[in-house]
């Protein structure tokens, strides 16, 4: 059983990783936190409410956290997933969220559980995990696995030639936990460009005749125009089967000064888990995926849903 705290920003892609998670009985979901990312930080919370109150999972706490990156006045958002993030898709309201600030909790339970026993998903703008270290130095050190969707290692990226939108959200967060001194699975473009999801693929989560299969079918209609690509879902499947991906071991470091190479990831190849040339691996950059395994365990889990 992998106890989880997962930190997101619903967001289209985060919901498909959300219904994964909550579909998954290997995975003990402690809380969900949410931050601000594709859509303001009191949308994203709320959103987060809403799928958990979907997924029949209410017991689950939500945490709304930052609403801004660390070194910026205002969050850095987009549309691609429509005004209220879910694609115009309309879900009943959900309960609010605790009163408890996300990074606050994620430092909560870190330290109140044994070092190594809470595995953190990221897969927004990585503010609230940055503040919690910052708060508690040493603290993502005691993650039994911390992964992260974000970054592009090898590859140009989505929101600036350089930048994928995650890192470039907040990217002096990104480089704040690519600095923590636990090493990172990172889920960045390289990988998650290769996880297309089909149209006849989508079309058949609206055969599923459950409430969570119709919310996705017509979430991912909307957003699959704009991006056919299942980027969130990638670090939840990875926990329930590593061997959907490949990577390679590599030190990471990630741009964070303003300019034109805000948000880069600056990654270099490794030999091996160990010092190399004075270098310490400080990520995994996962590169490639099995596309059509994937679909089919996203689509087996979300069938196990109301």
């Amino acid at each position: 059983m992998t106890r989880l705290i997962l930190d997101c920003d619903p967001g289209i892609d985060d919901a498909l990783a959300l219904l994964l998670a909550c579909g998954s009985p290997e995975l003990e979901l402690l809380g969900i936190t949410t931050v601000a990312g594709n859509r303001p930080a009191g949308i994203t919370a709320a959103n987060a409410c809403r799928l958990m109150g979907l997924a029949g999972r209410d017991d689950v706490p939500v945490f709304a956290g930052a609403v801004r990156p660390l070194a910026q006045a205002e969050a850095r958002c987009n549309l691609v997933h429509g005004e209220d993030g879910l694609g115009g898709v309309v879900l009943p309201a959900g309960r609010a969220p605790a009163a408890e600030h996300a990074s606050d909790f994620i430092a909560r339970m870190l330290l109140a559980e044994p070092a190594g026993s809470v595995t953190l998903v990221a897969v927004g703008p990585l503010t609230n995990l940055a503040l919690a270290e910052i708060k508690h130095p040493g603290l993502l050190r005691r993650a039994k696995a911390l992964v992260v969707m974000g970054g592009a290692a090898f590859r140009p990226g989505n929101i600036t030639p350089l930048a994928e939108f995650n890192f470039h959200a907040d990217p002096l967060a990104a480089s704040t936990v690519m600095e923590s001194g636990r090493q990172v699975h990172m889920f960045g473009l390289d990988v998650t460009s290769k996880a297309v999801m089909a149209a006849d693929w989508i079309e058949s989560l609206g055969m599923l005749d459950t409430r969570c299969g119709r919310a996705a079918h017509a979430m991912l209609r909307a957003y699959a125009l704009e991006d056919p690509l299942l980027h969130d879902a990638c670090p939840v499947a990875w926990l329930l089967e590593p061997s959907l991906f490949k990577g390679e071991a590599c030190t990471v470091e990630v741009d964070w000064l303003p300019g034109p190479n805000e948000g880069r990831s600056c990654a270099r190849r490794l030999r091996s888990d160990s010092s190399t040339d004075g270098e310490r691996v400080n990520a995994i950059v996962y590169t490639h995926v099995d596309g059509p395994r994937l679909l089919a365990l996203v689509r087996e889990r979300i069938a196990t849903l109301p």
